[in-house]
């Protein structure tokens, strides 16, 4: 599995040079590129090296990130910066991941990147963030178990609220309001699957209850770095403040023993041992019972959020990633009940 990668920018209008500049030069402020009307290049971006390099700086080396995990190549608006002997990572971004590092990571000591600042250009934030060597987790080990859960808990623990009082005291992100709206509208693919609907309308009901925490919103193994026993999460556009076992669930709901299908390796055993260990490493918690539970249900919408479109539009063709899906979904969600007594 060869994951991500990077390729080189030897040409291209983004100003890297330019947006590392300006970011770095303001101290961590916030910074502005300003654009010229006409062309949409900076002013000061204008210039081009030999190579009609990136931005124009020959001392930048600008490389794109890049997948191929599931068999085709993605290319991402996220380039690997050298210059001057440091790497950085320099992100199209959002206010919304700006406000995530700015609120929740920047100086915490939490295992994500250093935060550097932003500067737009083109009409969007790009982010300068530390560039964090290693390998994902594609190819999963009981050390990367130990390792996860050793810096989810580490968040998880920061930022843990346990109930609605603290739900209303605590730092308020607004992103609880749109992951409630968007799982909503999400069960409405269920109206003609009663057995999904049932347990899926559980899953509703525990999230106004369930004790919340920063959450990197995307806990995939491609968003996650292992290096010298550690990991750190690297992507965090979805993050904020959501229910705790939301990452947990969606680190262990992708991951099968089949290399031939899907892109993420994780044995059972991979994911029991990240479970537990997650568990113990919390220092507020739910009953353990509880705390199964909570993951079990989160793990029912990870499945339903990947048939979705296709219960929706039944024109699309069921693949076997939708039968994969489809059929765990079926099965949790029976046990579930069954564990219910419905």
């Amino acid at each position: 599995m060869r994951g991500l990668y990077t390729e080189r920018i030897v040409s291209g209008k983004i100003p890297f040079g330019q947006l590392v500049r300006e970011i770095l030069s303001h101290g961590y402020r916030e910074s502005l590129v300003q654009e010229d009307s006409g062309a949409g290049v900076p002013r000061q971006a204008r210039k081009t090296d030999p190579e009609g390099g990136a931005g124009g700086f020959p001392d930048i080396l600008a490389e794109q990130f890049c997948d191929d995990g599931e068999g085709e190549t993605n290319h991402y608006n996220v380039y690997k910066i050298t210059t001057e002997g440091k790497c950085y990572v320099l992100k199209k971004s959002d206010d919304t991941e700006i406000g995530v590092y700015k609120r929740f990571l920047k100086g915490q000591g939490l295992p994500a990147p250093d935060y550097f600042g932003s500067a737009r250009w083109g009409g969007s934030p790009w982010i300068l963030i530390e560039y964090v060597p290693g390998t994902d987790l594609r190819d999963y080990t009981p050390d990367m178990a130990i390792a996860c859960a050793e810096s989810i808990s580490r968040i998880m623990n920061r930022y843990w609220q346990g109930d609605e009082a603290e739900f209303a005291q605590g730092r308020q992100d607004g992103r609880f309001d749109r992951y409630w709206k968007r799982i909503n509208k999400r069960a409405e693919c269920l109206k003609e699957e009663p057995v999904l609907k049932e347990a899926y309308d559980c899953f509703l009901e525990r999230q106004l209850t369930c004790p919340r925490t920063l959450s990197n919103g995307d806990f995939l193994q491609f968003n996650a770095i292992f290096r010298d026993g550690k990991v750190t999460l690297v992507d965090w556009a979805f993050g904020g403040i959501m229910p705790y076992s939301l990452d947990i669930a969606r680190m262990i709901a992708h991951g099968t023993e089949d290399r031939r299908t899907f892109p993420f390796y994780m044995t059972r055993a991979h994911k029991e041992q990240f479970v537990h260990r997650t568990y113990e490493l919390l220092e507020r918690r739910p009953e353990y019972d509880r705390y199964l539970a909570d993951i079990r249900l989160a793990v029912v919408n990870e499945y339903v959020e990947f048939i979705e479109s296709s219960l929706l539009d039944k024109s699309q063709a069921r693949d076997e990633v939708f039968d994969y899906y489809y059929t765990h979904a079926l099965a949790l969600a029976a046990e579930i009940l069954h564990e219910k007594g419905m």
